[in-house]
């Protein structure tokens, strides 16, 4: 009654239903708790710091098929648990301690997940956003729904709730067969670790990656408290505005399944990082109210594109064997930028304010960009990629 497909994307869908109750609010908690927006930046880079120490670890760990199977059910019930921990304690250092947790023992979660995920599309021949668009449905639905309750009962009960979402995950996890017992080339095909490392159209994208993408988390972080403090707007407000631009980023998704082939990837990575221009720009002049949410619904539009075009990108420079590989090298860099980021822009807020600290990435993204358009990762020819994914 199900097939593989269908169990992928009900793992998607129940772990990123959790993920909607629990990280978009994650920031305004620890705020309702108390803490100052120097602090909110400490536990904020926490968890980047924590993945550049651990990634090593992971990425010498996670060498095939069958290792990545087994830390996805060990990974998603930790945080699970963690996460349900969280609302059970109190304090600045007891925050930190159990942010660190999580970032210590499940931080590669999403990477080897969509490593995994990616080398099971590619040897199915489906695409991999018909099973990545089954997240951000489930992120339209939660999102919507946890700033409500959040607003009217608080974040415990939203908080447990995604922490039994994420615990439900790992039974998905444990459904799903081993990619390695139905698809031989798998096992043949191992890493070439060294061969990524020489690959110099990898750097070229991971800089541009890094740069871009880690400048926009940055001010997503904290972009909440920023409508919250600057604009006096309600949880309920902010889950709907969550909502709304997740569907977008379905639209777009739905999109690109069907119309992706016509464009290419470079042109596609080029329209997203505009569009973050075009956003960042509305909240680095602090536009009227009406303004920046019509222009954060280009939010969806831009990462539903990110994430059509990433893992393809990534696979069409690097070969499928090392997908996975190589999207814990760019969890690596990314870690380092994001880290060092928040944990200087708490800080930077009290002294400058919201509207600089969104100047200073709207340069940043717009110098990635450049990067990305003078120096473009060339890409491997198609009887590469298929010899990639076939039997020696």
């Amino acid at each position: 009654m199900f097939n593989e497909t269908m169990k992928f994307k009900i793992f998607y869908f129940l772990r990123y239903f959790g993920d909607a109750f629990f990280y978009p609010f994650m920031s305004m908690y620890f705020i309702s708790k108390g803490i100052s927006e120097q602090n909110l930046g400490i536990i904020l880079a926490i968890t980047p710091i924590t993945t550049i120490l651990v990634n090593p670890f992971w990425n010498l760990i996670v060498k095939d098929m069958k290792v990545s199977r087994l830390i996805l059910k060990i990974m998603t019930l930790l945080e699970g648990v963690l996460i349900i921990a969280l609302t059970q304690v109190t304090g600045f250092e007891l925050y930190a301690l159990i942010v660190g947790l999580i970032a210590f023992f499940c931080s590669p979660f999403i990477y080897i997940q969509d490593g995994y995920t990616s080398t099971f599309t590619n040897i199915k021949k489906i695409e991999y956003s018909s099973i990545r668009i089954y997240a951000s449905i489930a992120y339209v639905i939660a999102s919507a729904i946890a700033g409500f309750v959040i607003q009217y009962i608080g974040y415990d009960i939203p908080f447990i709730i995604a922490g039994v979402f994420f615990i439900g995950t790992t039974l998905i996890a444990f459904w799903i067969k081993p990619i390695e017992r139905e698809l031989p080339p798998i096992e043949k095909k191992q890493r070439d670790f060294k061969a990524l490392l020489k690959n110099k159209e990898f750097f070229k994208y991971l800089i541009f990656y890094t740069i871009v993408i880690g400048a926009v988390r940055i001010g997503d972080s904290f972009f909440g408290v920023f409508l919250m403090k600057e604009s006096a707007f309600t949880l309920s407000g902010y889950g709907l505005l969550y909502s709304a631009f997740v569907f977008m980023e379905v639209l777009t998704l739905r999109y690109l399944m069907t119309k992706g082939t016509l464009f290419k990837e470079r042109n596609l990575i080029i329209f997203a990082s505009i569009l973050f221009i075009i956003r960042f720009s509305t909240y680095a002049l602090n536009l009227p109210l009406p303004v920046m949410i019509l222009f954060t619904m280009f939010r969806g539009l831009s990462w539903g594109t990110i994430i059509y075009t990433n893992i393809k990108y990534i696979i069409k420079i690097v070969k499928v064997e090392n997908v996975t590989t190589a999207i814990l090298i760019l969890t690596l860099a990314f870690s380092v930028f994001i880290g060092i980021g928040n944990f200087l822009s708490g800080t930077f807020i009290e002294s400058h304010g919201y509207q600089l600290l969104y100047l200073v990435n709207l340069i940043l993204i717009i110098l990635g960009l450049i990067f990305f358009v003078i120096f473009t990762p060339k890409i491997l020819s198609d009887d590469e990629i298929q010899n990639s994914a076939s039997i020696d």
